[in-house]
């Protein structure tokens, strides 16, 4: 996978730089090309050191729960509720990109909530 950055500069009466990636520009990057999630996670890399606070929460708080609710119980719970989790904090730690931090998160929580609801079931 090839990128390829271009800088051009532009005179006029003030000087202008245009750094583009590929044919869109750096900021107008979307996340999934879904309307509503885009427009829900907004400037993600803005908005960076505020996503990491609740993604840490939500991934303990849930994860807990789910260990709590009978994860414990087998080894194929543990390493399923393991895995994802330790994955997201990973790319926290590592300060991987958004994207890729994002996409963990929500595989973590879809994890966590699946597993909370079966042992609530069972």
């Amino acid at each position: 996978m090839s990128h390829s950055t271009s800088i051009t500069r532009e005179t006029t009466s003030a000087s202008s730089i245009t750094v583009q990636n590929g044919s869109k520009a750096l900021g107008a990057e979307e996340f999934s090309g879904i309307k509503w999630l885009d427009k829900l996670v907004g400037d993600y890399n803005f908005n960076r050191y505020g996503i990491y606070p609740i993604a840490l929460l939500l991934i303990g708080c849930l994860s807990g729960v789910a260990i709590g609710l009978g994860g414990m119980s087998t080894p194929l719970g543990i390493s399923i509720l393991v895995v994802p989790t330790m994955a997201s904090l990973t790319m926290i730690l590592a300060v991987a990109p958004m994207r890729l931090l994002l996409w963990t998160t929500l595989f973590a929580i879809a994890v966590d909530v699946i597993m909370i609801a079966y042992y609530l079931a069972v």
